[in-house]
């Protein structure tokens, strides 16, 4: 399997920029576009990531005999969104922009020279720092 390099990563607060797949009627489909929220999780094997509040869809669990798991039901939770759909938002100017990368040139004490990678927004040139 192919991994995806992205500069999405989990924590980062991010915009969609497309509708949600698989709306049931015409109406449904776009009805996440423009909704921000933190990314929860990335699978970067198939190019998606979860996005919190984003893509909700409902899991129906089966009732349990086990005590410890109670009675089952709908379980509404976020499902996958393609990560093509996705752009990052600045928290310096809380817009939607893409992301640069700004090499940094480090020496070490043994002489070495190591090269940090910063995201960089792309509209105001700020900072994209990790979250977490």
């Amino acid at each position: 399997m192919k991994i995806i390099k992205t500069r999405i990563r989990r924590n980062d607060i991010v915009q969609v920029t497309a509708g949600s797949e698989g709306g049931r009627i015409a109406s449904d489909s776009g009805q996440d576009r423009g909704k921000r929220g933190k990314v929860l999780e990335i699978e970067r094997t198939r190019n998606l990531a979860k996005v919190q509040g984003v893509n909700m869809v409902y899991r129906h669990l089966p009732v349990s005999k086990d005590p410890a798991k109670p009675g089952g039901g709908r379980i509404e939770k976020e499902a996958f969104v393609p990560l093509s759909n996705l752009t990052l938002v600045c928290p310096k100017c809380d817009e939607a922009t893409r992301v640069g990368i700004r090499l940094e040139k480090q020496e070490r004490v043994a002489g070495k020279i190591k090269t940090r990678r910063t995201r960089v927004c792309k509209k105001c040139g700020a900072d994209i720092l990790e979250r977490g």
